[in-house]
C-alpha cells in the first residue's frame, strides 16, 4: 500500500497538468488546469468569474485525472475524487505564483484571481491490472 501511495505522489507531482470535472445544470463539465500539490491536496488558479466556479459554489464535487500522457496499456495514472473550497487568499496565491500566469492575469495582485483546492476523497492509482485504491486518512 505504501508503495501505491508513493507511485501516486510521484504522478502527481510529475504531471501537473490534468483534467478537472465539475456538473453543470446536472451534466459533467471536464476542462485542463495546471494542478500545484502538497501531497495529496491539489492547487489550482482560476478566474473567479468561470463557469467552473459557479458550478463549484452549487456542488463542490470535482473528479482530476493526472498522468496519463502516452501509450494504451502501460502507463499509470491517478484519479482523484475530492471536495473543493475556493479561496482567494494572497500568501497562497504568491507561494502558487509562476512566471506563466501572467499570460492568464494581470499580476499576482489581479483581483479576479481564485484558488481552487481540492481536498481528496479518494485517490486511485490505475492504468495497470494491479490498479489499487489508495485510502487517505483526512484526519
Amino acid at each position: 500500500m505504501a508503495d501505491a501511495r508513493e507511485k501516486a505522489l510521484k504522478i502527481i507531482s510529475k504531471n501537473n497538468i490534468g483534467t478537472m470535472s465539475t456538473i453543470s445544470d446536472n451534466k459533467p463539465v471536464s476542462r485542463y488546469m495546471t494542478f500545484f500539490n502538497e501531497g495529496f491536496v491539489l492547487y489550482t488558479l482560476t478566474d473567479k468569474r468561470t463557469e467552473k466556479v459557479e458550478d463549484l459554489k452549487e456542488n463542490p464535487n470535482t473528479f482530476v485525472l493526472l498522468g496519463y500522457d502516452t501509450g494504451l496499456l502501460h502507463n499509470q495514472y491517478v484519479e482523484i475524487e475530492g471536495k473543493t473550497s475556493l479561496t482567494d487568499d494572497q500568501s497562497l496565491i504568491e507561494h502558487l505564483w509562476s512566471p506563466y500566469m501572467n499570460l492568464i492575469f494581470d499580476g499576482k495582485d489581479d483581483p479576479s484571481i481564485l484558488i481552487l483546492q481540492i481536498q481528496p476523497e479518494t485517490v486511485s492509482l490505475k492504468g495497470t491490472k494491479d490498479a489499487e485504491v489508495i485510502s487517505i486518512d483526512l484526519s
